[in-house]
């Protein structure tokens, strides 16, 4: 079975991507940038909920439509 994405939080530091992708198995995707010089760049490390900051928590709920906000709370343990 396919893993859905149920919340997605764009985010720019500077010129520099900071995206979090929450999928309904509770795991996360982290696609950023270190910086802008070669072998810098579009990186992309897999994550757990339990290893988020509650800032990111909190961009993945806020980012999160109103059909799932209560699925996303859960998983992220906002609620």
């Amino acid at each position: 079975m396919a893993k859905k994405i149920i919340s997605e939080s764009h985010h720019m530091n500077g010129i520099l991507d900071d995206d979090y992708t929450l999928y309904d198995d509770g795991s996360v995707l982290h696609f950023y940038d270190k910086h802008t010089y070669p072998g810098g760049q579009n990186i992309e490390d897999n994550l757990i909920v339990d290893n988020l900051s509650l800032e990111v928590r909190q961009r993945l709920y806020d980012a999160a439509t109103p059909d799932k906000k209560e699925l996303v709370g859960e998983i992220l343990k906002m609620t």
